[in-house]
């Protein structure tokens, strides 16, 4: 047993991208300590290990188990710069609440993973990509000309579980994690604009979609995979603004003449992405020249912030049909879980929790 919780321990540690100095720091106790009971050689005394798990955002629970399998995680965010713990942590413990939540409903296995692409042989990694995002808007439904309205929705409705973090002074944008018990995952920044939002919910679909390989053995913590980026921009880009469909609506809409803010606001409406998303596409499918005059008069001196941006509404149309939300609703009502259970999978308080169900019985009696 004392190997199976060491093995367990050294898992979750190496997952949180903690080093070994640093959790023995934490843990009170030696650097060769922490080594002889991660390779089973010492036991790790019931206190030590009730704070590893705090540490961790694990239950105690897990470490007793023959295997403990972990949600790798792959960072999309500016250079060498990655989530903070407390963050990656929250982000861990959403997608196992999630998961245990479709076991309580008896749901789990009633929507299938997003498909897995081959990475390409040959050179044009954008063109594998552009491939790619027409390949998954074709099985998913979309057309080749029609906008994507709701991001959050699509995915949602494909079982990907979404996790909207508000995570403030971090250039960290998006974060996928895949596993088969766990499903795909995707932690998006919720201080960024919603046009961001959006284009941060996409990158990390298409690394979901075509980096499969890289949830088994992410980069090494701060590195990003500069080929895998580039790739994840080209699919999120086209996912969201086809070539063919911007193509259309510009010649339908605006035609030959000179292009100025009022038509770069125009697509960015029509397609729900930023003006700079717009600009570059422009530019991409040769609709445009470089302009930057109009460059800098849409998308302006402060990068957080965007022209005639869009609403709010989009996130709040998402989240009134959340899949999540509606099993803890469902599981709640029909009193399949105990408020206190369901107080730990939504990570709030029991006072909070009661509230929220309360508010849930009165809707459910209006209705």
């Amino acid at each position: 047993m004392k190997e199976v919780i060491g093995q367990n321990l050294k898992s979750a540690r190496e997952s949180a991208q903690i080093s070994q100095d640093d959790f023995a720091q934490k843990l009170g106790i030696s650097r060769a300590t922490l080594s002889a009971i991660e390779n089973g050689h010492s036991t790790i005394d019931s206190t030590k290990l009730l704070e590893a798990a705090r540490l961790l955002g694990r239950p105690v629970s897990e470490f007793f188990s023959e295997r403990i399998e972990e949600t790798a995680l792959l960072y999309r965010a500016a250079e060498n710069t990655i989530a903070p713990e407390h963050a990656r942590k929250d982000f861990e413990r959403f997608c196992r609440a999630y998961r245990e939540l479709e076991e309580i409903v008896e749901v789990a296995d009633s929507v299938l993973p997003p498909p897995e692409y081959a990475e390409p042989q040959f050179a044009d990694v954008k063109a594998f990509a552009e491939l790619v995002a027409a390949s998954e808007r074709q099985r998913l439904g979309i057309g080749p000309l029609e906008p994507i309205n709701n991001m959050f929705k699509v995915l949602d409705e494909q079982g990907v579980r979404i996790f909207l973090y508000p995570l403030d002074g971090h250039d960290v944008w998006g974060i996928s994690a895949y596993s088969a018990r766990f499903g795909a995952c995707i932690f998006v920044n919720a201080l960024t604009t919603v046009e961001r939002r959006i284009f941060s919910l996409a990158h990390e679909y298409g690394h979901l979609v075509m980096h499969r390989r890289m949830f088994n053995a992410p980069a090494p913590k701060g590195k990003a995979d500069k080929t895998a980026e580039l790739m994840a921009d080209a699919f999120a880009a086209n996912f969201l603004v086809p070539a063919d469909a911007l193509r259309t609506v510009f010649h339908r809409d605006i035609g030959e003449k000179a292009i100025g803010p009022e038509d770069i606001v125009f697509l960015k409406r029509y397609f729900r992405v930023s003006a700079k998303v717009i600009y570059k596409r422009l530019l991409e499918i040769k609709l445009l020249k470089e302009n930057g005059d109009l460059l800098r008069a849409v998308t302006g001196e402060d990068q957080t912030k965007e022209i005639a941006p869009l609403g709010d509404d989009l996130i709040a149309d998402w989240r009134r049909v959340g899949r999540f939300e509606h099993l803890a609703k469902k599981a709640s009502l029909e009193e399949i879980i105990s408020l206190g259970k369901l107080a730990e999978i939504l990570g709030g308080s029991a006072l909070e929790t009661r509230k929220k169900v309360q508010e849930w019985r009165k809707e459910l009696t209006i209705a």
